[in-house]
């Protein structure tokens, strides 16, 4: 009886002891992966974000047949074309802009391209056209902005039949002009412009506003070369653009201008400093549409430009504009 009873004490001891261990033993650790948990977070961020385009040129573009010498499609004939398109895409190591054109004869379209320094342009000049239907207007342009490739600048020619297009670039480069035929009657005309790469240029670019208060650009004078070479003009749509091609003998060559109306309501544009005026050359007046004139004075190195027969005080802009070099004013 009592050998039952101990055995019996030591069971239910054991038991209990049992039951305290298990009571006392320690969860199961389970180990965060916090680089894991990092990683997720990082890559939802990351997802979020827009990724950046970014040019980088391969290196595997063969620029053997380019050049910076002027370059000529076909020759001078009776041949008439009309430009129907433009379209340009960025390529491994240039920008390319394409021409489509349709002509009823058989002749290869008649086109130089050049690189003009004092402009800052490479130039692409159609012969024997007889309609352009581009989407870029006269004094009109489409920014490219990719890699020292700026914008391409539809220009105006004193020739009905002619039809220029400057592609601003950041310095020089070299291009290469070249045709194909695609079917009978329609060509495409590709000039391939290596990108030279951007360049910082610190260039007051005038007013981005119209008002009728005195603006101003601050630029190069006549010791720095300061000149303007020639003008051209459009309008329509009660605007009226008046264009000067500008150059200088430094990076910067807008030279310093200001416009203001003086106490007859005439608008007085004065290049400060010039070291030449071609334009002051032609003679002393401008006539314009809509029966502004502007009368040209040159005093010493400045050049004055008095513009009358506004029927009142007008807002307008001065602005300017790189590759093509030009100061710009627009009255509306």
């Amino acid at each position: 009886m009592k050998k039952k009873g101990f055995i019996t004490i030591l069971l239910l001891l054991a038991i209990g002891g049992l039951i305290f261990f298990l009571a006392r033993k320690p969860k199961e650790e389970v180990e965060l992966d916090e680089k894991e948990d990092t990683q997720v977070e990082e890559e939802v961020t990351e997802k979020g974000e827009e990724p950046k385009e970014e040019y980088e040129y391969t290196g595997d573009t063969d620029f053997t047949e380019f050049s910076s010498d002027t370059q000529v499609l076909g020759e001078e004939t009776e041949a008439t074309f009309a430009i129907e398109e433009l379209e340009d895409v960025s390529r491994d190591g240039f920008h390319q802009f394409t021409f489509t054109l349709t002509t009823g004869d058989e002749e290869e379209p008649f086109v130089t391209a050049s690189y003009l320094s004092n402009m800052g342009v490479v130039r692409v000049d159609f012969q024997g056209i007889s309609r352009d239907s581009t989407d870029i207007g006269y004094q009109q342009e489409r920014e490219v902005d990719k890699e020292g490739v700026l914008k391409i600048y539809h220009n105006i020619s004193a020739d009905a039949d002619q039809e220029l297009y400057d592609i601003g670039v950041s310095r020089s480069t070299i291009f290469f002009l070249t045709s194909e035929q695609i079917e009978k009657g329609k060509w495409y005309v590709i000039l391939q412009v290596k990108y030279p790469g951007a360049a910082d240029v610190d260039v007051d670019l005038g007013s981005e506003n119209f008002s009728e208060d005195d603006q101003s650009i601050v630029g190069v004078t006549a010791e720095d070369g300061a000149t303007i070479s020639s003008y051209s003009y459009s309008s329509g749509t009660g605007l009226l653009k008046l264009v000067w091609t500008v150059t200088s003998q430094v990076d910067n060559p807008i030279p310093s201008v200001s416009a203001t109306y003086n106490e007859d309501d005439e608008l007085v544009v004065t290049f400060d400093s010039l070291a030449t005026d071609r334009v002051a050359a032609f003679g002393d007046t401008l006539t314009l549409p809509s029966s502004i004139i502007a009368e040209v004075e040159r005093v010493g190195d400045s050049s004055v430009y008095t513009f009358t027969g506004l029927d009142e005080v007008r807002e307008y802009k001065l602005s300017a504009s790189l590759s093509p070099n030009q100061v710009i004013l627009e009255i509306r």
